[in-house]
């Protein structure tokens, strides 16, 4: 028992010392087990699971956090909307090339509701579509960053678009204030938009100023980006920012916006990450998908945004 209480000191005081060099909780298991191990067998190699104290460093911080803390986080956590609720829509980490199911995407959503969103067809087929959008969108914006094929200033306007994304997401599974949401959808749109124009050679001064058309206008930023890209779908993003609220008049009044309205704003931006991305890198993942048999699950077409 002494033992397992001074290991257990020792990876308290091991964790604080990571912390202090801002690695990430997942990180910290396998960091603490290697300063350990070479903390009481100095020089010796790490030698990792068939090495008993490797299981015991892991067991201590499977006691001290939550299984959430210290597994490897997703590429990203969007939200899907059934009916008027909001699920979790987890993007995994994705190595290789497995089979996935769609639906195990969908974070601490019971069986019974997973059954019931598939039944009703339109509400699975939004569902899919979705899955396609983040993941073309996260996964492209990956590829983009390691590879330079867009302007340094692009990539840093899409990952603001991913984080405000990321926080409408958060704040709906969460708080559910709807006036913070409203914000993040419109800034994620206008970062995207603006984005794509930088890296068609648009410089940030131009795409600032009102004086010169664009400024928080959408739609203008919509036209404007379809000009520069022949396939981008400019009829379905330009039906969804008509649907968002004015930028700057959602600062500053207060709207009754219901829950549909909510979740739809940030659904129809997801889509625009998604549509944005595919644009300039070669994720389709649509055109992976195969229909079934009776073709209830066809995607060869959208059904979202409509």
């Amino acid at each position: 028992m002494a033992e397992e209480i001074d290991l257990m000191k020792l990876v308290i005081e091991v964790d604080d010392e990571l912390i202090k060099e801002s690695v990430e909780p997942f990180q910290r298991p396998l960091a603490a087990y290697m300063r350990i191990a070479q903390r009481l067998k100095p020089g010796s190699s790490c030698i990792l699971e068939s090495d008993p104290l490797f299981n015991a460093v892991n067991y201590i911080y499977g006691e001290l956090y939550r299984p959430s803390d210290i597994h490897m986080p997703p590429m990203h956590i969007g939200a899907f909307m059934f009916r008027d609720v909001f699920f979790p829509l987890r993007i995994p980490l994705i190595f290789g090339s497995p089979v996935i199911n769609p639906v195990d995407f969908l974070i601490d959503v019971p069986d019974i509701q997973k059954r019931w969103l598939l039944t009703d067809q339109q509400s699975g087929l939004a569902f899919f579509d979705q899955v396609i959008d983040l993941m073309d969108f996260v996964y492209g914006l990956d590829d983009l960053e390691k590879i330079g094929q867009v302007p340094n200033k692009t990539v840093e306007y899409w990952c603001l678009a991913k984080q405000q994304l990321e926080a409408a997401a958060a704040t709906v599974l969460g708080s559910f204030n709807k006036y913070a949401v409203i914000q993040n959808c419109c800034i994620s749109t206008e970062l995207l938009l603006k984005g794509t124009l930088i890296a068609k050679g648009i410089d940030e001064k131009t795409l600032a100023s009102k004086q010169k058309g664009y400024g928080h206008d959408l739609e203008k930023l919509v036209d404007k980006t379809a000009q520069q890209l022949p396939n981008f779908d400019r009829e379905t993003v330009l039906f969804v920012v008509k649907q968002l609220p004015d930028y700057v008049e959602s600062r500053y009044e207060a709207k009754n916006l219901s829950r549909l309205d909510i979740g739809n704003f940030l659904m129809n931006t997801q889509f625009v990450g998604g549509e944005i991305l595919r644009q300039f890198s070669d994720r389709n993942l649509r055109l992976k998908f195969t229909a079934t048999p009776d073709d209830t699950w066809n995607l060869t077409h959208r059904a979202f945004p409509k």
